[in-house]
This record gives C-alpha cells, structure tokens and sequence, in this order.
C-alpha cells in the first residue's frame, strides 16, 4: 500500500479478524495454557525441568541435572495424562527428554 491510497480491505467487525487469525490463536493459547498447566504440575522441579517445544504431538523437556531426569522419565506417563485433561482432544502424546 502507498502512502495516501486506501487500504483494500477494511474490517467492519472483530469477528471478521477472528476468521483470519484464529489458527494462530489457537496454537498460541494451547502453548499458554501448556506452559500454565506445566508450572502447576511440576511445582519447583519446573527449575530443572524446562519446556522446550511441543512438534507433532511430542513434547521436548530439558533437564538439567540427571537426578531430575530418572524422576521425569518415572512420571512421564502421569504427566502426558494430566496434560492432556486440559485440552480438547488428546495433544501431547510423547514426552522427549533433552
């Protein structure tokens, strides 16, 4: 767009820039509240245990010590449930440690 012409689109309702951007929207809330929901399981492990990203179902943790990863990989399948209650349909379906 040049300076001084209209622009080509104008938006008459916020309903009409939800259709657009609602894709994103979704993604973005999912990772808030997955980060939210991790906090709050994890307590003050959440120092040792760091979310690094969420690709095709598998969610990447880094560790930082080792005793901390022998409790992570225990409760793996505790913490993929607990995840997943929080969404619609099942997300999370692996649990990689970094």
């Amino acid at each position: 767009m040049k300076f001084g012409q209209p622009p080509k689109k104008q938006w008459y309702s916020s309903a009409e820039l939800d259709k657009k951007y609602n894709v994103l929207n979704r993604r973005l809330n999912r990772l808030m509240i997955l980060d939210h929901i991790w906090t709050q399981l994890v307590g003050n492990k959440a120092k040792f245990w760091g979310l690094k990203a969420v690709q095709g179902g598998t969610l990447y943790v880094q560790v930082k010590i080792s005793v901390a990863k022998n409790e992570l990989i225990a409760r793996r399948q505790q913490l993929m449930a607990e995840l997943n209650k929080h969404f619609d349909e099942p997300w999370i379906k692996k649990i990689e440690i970094q």
